[in-house]
C-alpha cells in the first residue's frame, strides 16, 4: 500500500497510486467473486442433482429386483420339489404297474391292495402336477416382471448416462473459464498492495467473498446503507490511502 505522508499532505500522483490499489483490489474481488460463481454452478449444475436421483432410483431399482429373483428363487426351488415328487410317484406307479399286470401277484386281496394303490398314487400325482403348473405360472409371472424391469433398468441407465454427459461438458467448459479467470487473477495479484490484499483475504469470509464496495453518493454499494453524514465528512478529508471502513458493515471502502 502506498505510504502515509506525515507532516503534509500526499501529493497528486500519490493520491493517484493509493486510489488505483484500491481499484485494483476491487478488480481482484470481481475476479474471485466471478471465481466463486463458477465453483458455485458446477457443484449445483441440475445435472449433479438428475444423477443423485437416477442412483438413488437405480439402488431401489435393484433391491426390487433383488426380492423378485429371491422369490423367483423359491418357486423354482418349490418347483423341483413338486418335480422330484412327481418322478418319484410315477416310479412307484410303474412298480405297482407291474406287480398288478405283470402276473406275479395272483392272491386278490393283494391285487385289491395294489389296485387301491395304484389310484391313490394317481390321485396324489394329479394333485402335485396341478400345484406345479400354479408354481410354473406364477414363475412365468415373476420372469415377466424381470423383463420389464430390466428394461427400466436400461431407461435409467440410458438417462444417467446422458446426464453424467450433459454434466461432463459442462464442467470442461466450467474448468476452462475457471483457468482463464484464475490466470488473470494471478496477474493482477501482483502488482497489488500487501497491506490491502492481507486485509481484503482476511475479510472475505466474513461477507460471502465481497469485502469490499464503492462508497457512492454516501451510500456503501456492500450493505445499500446511506452512512451519516459525519461519517461521509470525515471520510472525504482522509488520505486517498487511508484504510476506509462502511460504519455500518465493516466493509472496506473505495471512494
Amino acid at each position: 500500500m502506498v505510504a502515509r505522508y506525515p507532516g503534509r499532505p500526499p501529493t497528486e500522483d500519490e493520491n493517484r497510486l493509493a486510489s488505483q490499489a484500491y481499484e485494483q483490489i476491487l478488480r481482484i474481488q470481481g475476479l474471485d467473486v466471478a471465481i466463486m460463481q463458477l465453483r458455485h454452478r458446477s457443484d449445483g449444475h441440475p445435472a449433479r442433482a438428475r444423477l443423485g436421483e437416477l442412483g438413488a432410483a437405480l439402488a431401489e431399482h435393484d433391491e426390487s429386483v433383488a426380492v423378485i429373483e429371491q422369490r423367483r428363487h423359491e418357486l423354482q426351488r418349490e418347483q423341483k420339489r413338486l418335480d422330484d415328487e412327481v418322478a418319484s410317484i410315477e416310479a412307484r406307479r410303474r412298480d405297482v404297474d407291474g406287480k398288478l399286470y405283470g402276473g406275479q401277484v395272483t392272491a386278490s386281496k393283494e391285487l385289491l391292495a395294489l389296485q387301491d394303490e395304484a389310484a391313490s398314487l394317481l390321485d396324489r400325482q394329479t394333485r402335485i402336477e396341478d400345484d406345479d403348473l400354479v408354481v410354473m405360472e406364477r414363475v412365468e409371472e415373476i420372469e415377466g416382471e424381470l423383463a420389464d424391469l430390466a428394461d427400466r433398468r436400461a431407461e435409467l441407465e440410458r438417462q444417467r448416462a446422458e446426464s453424467q454427459a450433459e454434466l461432463d461438458t459442462a464442467l470442461a467448459e466450467i474448468r476452462t473459464e475457471l483457468e482463464a479467470l484464475e490466470a488473470e487473477r494471478t496477474v493482477a495479484v501482483e502488482p497489488a498492495s500487501a497491506e490491502l490484499l492481507e486485509r481484503y483475504e482476511s475479510l472475505r469470509s466474513q461477507f460471502d467473498g465481497v469485502p469490499v464496495a464503492r462508497l457512492v453518493n454516501g451510500r456503501c454499494d456492500g450493505c445499500h446503507i446511506q452512512l451519516s453524514a459525519v461519517a461521509v465528512d470525515r471520510m472525504a478529508k482522509m488520505a486517498d490511502d487511508a484504510v476506509v471502513t462502511c460504519e455500518e458493515c465493516g466493509r472496506l471502502l473505495v471512494r
